[in-house]
């Protein structure tokens, strides 16, 4: 998102951390960078001597979002410009090839509650989803831990006849949560549509692929305000739905809500 709206506005971005540990802050902004590098060329890392000094001054985005003060309009300006990474040497996903693929995440196994809600909420019981069985080359987006949550994926793999990154094909990409998300992007490239809960690949989407149809499934206790990202895209001509819901949702009136909308994407 940062990296989105800084290109729209001509903006440089710096990779700063708060971390108090040279150290640790070394590490940790050059995490940043590797991992979001491939995606924005005006990227640069603040040196550990600079940091007090970008944290006083700088634009801090992200925590304008988490504290309920982001300026909506800036989602015009998102939804305005993209992302253009390099696909150039980057792996890519042949039994997805020339096929209806939809990416599904119906759950979320872990969150660093920031945004006001944690993995628990932010998830659905996967039947809410049922109706997506047999309408589409189903591709789990879901990030999970490839060792302590291999039995569970599976279970839900089976259940909906999922094709699952890196089980098949490229095995270095399986789990996603740790990997590179550039390493993805070929994937991305092949979908149809995009349905479930909020996450990175939703922001990767509507940064990098704006034309890709999403319905985006959220937490209402969340931060963000889907509603204005949903208005900002659509108003920018892309096929953008996104579905609210809270711990008084009527589950089958939501499935049948997502279902409608569904039926819209293609």
């Amino acid at each position: 998102m940062a990296l989105a709206i800084a290109k729209a506005l001509g903006m440089a971005v710096k990779a700063v951390s708060k971390k108090e540990n040279k150290e640790e802050y070394n590490k940790d902004v050059n995490n940043i960078f590797e991992k979001l590098s491939p995606l924005y060329d005006n990227l640069e890392i603040v040196p550990f001597e600079e940091k007090e000094r970008f944290l006083a001054v700088g634009w801090d985005i992200v925590q304008e979002l988490k504290d309920g003060k982001f300026d909506a309009t800036l989602w015009d300006k998102m939804a305005s410009s993209r992302l253009t990474p390099s696909f150039k040497g980057l792996r890519h996903y042949a039994q997805l090839e020339g096929q209806k693929n939809v990416l599904f995440v119906p759950q979320k196994l872990k969150s660093d509650g920031e945004c006001g809600v944690t993995a628990a909420q932010q998830s659905l019981n996967p039947e809410v989803l049922g109706f997506m069985r047999g309408t589409a080359n189903l591709v789990l987006g879901q990030h999970f831990n490839k060792v302590a949550d291999y039995d569970m994926v599976m279970t839900l793999a089976k259940a909906f006849d999922l094709y699952v990154p890196g089980l098949s094909e490229n095995p270095e990409v399986f789990g996603i949560r740790g990997v590179a998300h550039v390493e993805y992007l070929n994937m991305y490239r092949e979908l149809a549509a995009s349905v479930g809960i909020a996450g990175t690949h939703t922001w990767l989407l509507l940064a990098i692929f704006p034309w890709i149809p999403q319905i985006i499934l959220f937490n209402k206790n969340g931060v963000e305000n889907w509603k204005d990202i949903e208005a900002a895209y659509q108003r920018a001509g892309y096929k953008i739905y996104c579905i609210g819901y809270d711990e008084n949702t009527n589950m089958s009136e939501l499935s049948k809500e997502v279902e409608e909308t569904y039926n819209k994407l293609f």
